[in-house]
């Protein structure tokens, strides 16, 4: 965070300026959000994407010892048209299925970057529900990430559909 406001101007806390955080939304006030976003996006983006390449590259370490992909090595197949032709069709598949349920992780996971960075969202909201134990506040938030959960899967599974043909 002090890299980002230090080399790129970057804030490291809050969605807005001091000038833009009680102003009626404007250009300005729009300018001034996106120069704050990119440090969130990135704390949040940062472990989903490292969990999905560990399984990804599991996955295609598993495919490329399989008797095919040898015999295709052995034909003299080009080494980049094999990898994607064949693994990462077949290794795709556990990350499309699994990727669904990133969009509630990253809501939840949302809620300790909120409470870090001082962003005014529904995290600290949670936090402040769980703390008070207000449990139909915090309910109906744990209820949005379910319903997060089953819209994500669905997505995915649609997705896996459309991008394997053998599960049709």
């Amino acid at each position: 965070m002090f890299l980002f406001f230090k080399y790129f101007g970057l804030s490291a806390g809050g969605l807005f300026s001091v000038e833009y955080a009680r102003a009626a939304w404007s250009t300005g006030k729009f300018i001034d959000l996106l120069k704050h976003l990119p440090i969130p996006i990135i704390v949040i983006g940062t472990a989903g994407t490292a969990w999905l390449i560990r399984v990804m590259r599991g996955c295609l370490l598993d495919e490329l010892q399989k008797q095919y992909v040898i015999t295709a090595r052995a034909k003299g197949v080009e080494e980049r048209t094999l990898l994607f032709k064949y693994p990462v069709r077949v290794a795709i598949n556990p990350i499309i299925s699994t990727i669904g349920w990133t969009l509630p992780q990253i809501v939840s996971g949302a809620v300790i970057t909120a409470i870090v960075l001082g962003l005014p969202t529904t995290g600290p909201l949670l936090f402040r529900a769980l703390l008070s134990q207000d449990m139909y506040l915090a309910g109906s938030m744990i209820m949005f990430l379910a319903f997060l959960t089953v819209i994500g899967t669905f997505i995915s599974d649609l997705i896996l559909v459309w991008v394997d043909p053998r599960i049709r």
